[in-house]
């Protein structure tokens, strides 16, 4: 009955896919309104067919969908601009809600370490979802590799468990939303992170200033490195909070009105020995590492708890992310060590925003590729930050006055 149910609603799936030849993935409001309604006249008729031909199990499984589908808007918020757009959406909510009972039934049997869920990106298509993906590889200068044996962390004793969550170093999740800029994110993550520890203040600081200002070879929304990242606040002499510049997960001006209220200071920024995890231990031991992984899945998509070990999670690096901790899980089906990391999705994603994936096991890159290019900001106790320059202060007070002409001619009825 089970079998029989489902491919009832495969046929459903696939009338409505036939009923709308024209709305591709990465096409999701089409032009042609008039067509479109057509279309989806068409598909109507087409599943009121099935529903005739194959009865009142058909009628149950197309209206169950549709149920969960509306009650999923419902939780996460979410509305659309016309039918036609909310009728594909559920097209891609519907290929989605499929793999997750396909995954978590497997899950059930012991046959994965992770389970999935429909969460806030349920409705997202392949290339939207790769648009969040803002690591690029291509960046990344070539260097001389770090000998395991010498470099500073080589004779560090790692605990056998850390978490830098507990230990009051990681600012909550935060969302990057529909900008692929996941690498800000990371490069955040892990300077707050160095800051909290060697001055006891943990700083939640801004990704806007680096996705509207950080141009040295990173590309904003659409792109970019840690190690860029680092570059720029180091070169920058600071960062600001992120309170004073709040993201709006689009690239702003970064001229001359700019502000410049440094908040936070690096020295530098070094590499952990590469296709190393033990190495990655003993610099996890000492701080949030930045790390780039593998992450355009769909069972990484829809992650939703447990240890992600995935045979298909290669090495193609993709997605910028911070590793907070590792640790033991006794409960987890089969690999029970595990990486923790911060993903910059929301907390509604995974375990309340974090992914715990496979620690050893998976060959010298690691799962995902996490031990390939991990990276870690430097700073001294007593970093200064950058004073303000003469053209600086100057600029600060242009913003002043043009904030109070500003305010003047709103109070005067102006625009």
């Amino acid at each position: 009955m089970r079998t029989h149910r489902v491919c009832l609603f495969l046929a459903a799936v696939m009338l409505l896919l036939v009923a709308l030849p024209g709305a591709t993935a990465a096409r999701i409001v089409p032009s042609n309104t008039l067509h479109l309604k057509q279309l989806r006249h068409a598909a109507a008729a087409k599943i009121t067919e099935l529903k005739a031909a194959l009865g009142h199990e058909a009628k149950s499984e197309v209206e169950s969908i549709r149920d969960v589908f509306h009650e999923w808007t419902l939780k996460h918020g979410k509305t659309y601009d016309s039918e036609e757009e909310k009728e594909l959406r559920m097209r891609i909510f519907a290929d989605n809600h499929e793999f997750v009972a396909r995954h978590n039934a497997e899950y059930e049997k012991g046959e994965h370490t992770h389970f999935v869920g429909l969460n806030h990106l349920a409705d997202l298509t392949k290339d939207e979802f790769k648009r969040m993906l803002g690591y690029d590889r291509t960046l990344r200068a070539p260097r001389a590799p770090v000998d395991a044996s010498t470099w500073e962390y080589a004779d560090v004793t790692p605990p056998e468990t850390i978490d830098w969550v507990a230990e009051g170093a990681v600012t909550p999740v935060k969302n990057q939303k529909q900008c692929g800029s996941c690498w800000a994110f990371s490069t955040t993550g892990a300077v707050e992170g160095v800051n909290a520890i060697k001055t006891g203040k943990l700083i939640s600081l801004s990704e806007e200033e680096l996705i509207s200002c950080s141009k040295n070879g990173n590309m904003g929304c659409n792109g970019g490195l840690m190690d860029n990242g680092f570059e720029w606040i180091v070169n920058n002499r600071g960062i600001d909070t992120e309170g004073e510049w709040e993201y709006v997960a689009k690239v702003e001006k970064c001229g001359f009105f700019r502000r410049h209220r440094r908040a936070v200071a690096i020295d530098g920024f070094k590499d952990v020995p590469t296709n190393d995890e033990d190495s990655l231990m003993k610099a996890v031991s000492q701080q949030p590492v930045s790390v780039a992984i593998e992450a355009d899945h769909q069972s990484f998509q829809l992650y939703a708890g447990g240890v992600y070990s995935a045979k298909d999670c290669g090495t193609e690096l993709d997605h910028g992310v911070l590793l907070v901790g590792y640790g033991v899980d006794p409960s987890s089906k089969k690999h029970k060590h595990f990486w923790k990391i911060k993903n910059s999705w929301g907390e509604a994603w995974g375990e309340d925003g974090y992914i715990r994936i496979a620690k050893g096991g998976n060959g010298l890159e690691g799962q995902c590729g996490v031990a390939m290019q991990p990276s870690y900001p430097t700073k001294m106790g007593t970093t200064p930050l950058g004073e303000p320059t003469l053209f600086e202060k100057g600029e600060e007070l242009l913003d002043k006055g043009m904030d109070f002409l500003q305010k003047f001619a709103e109070s005067n009825g102006g625009d």
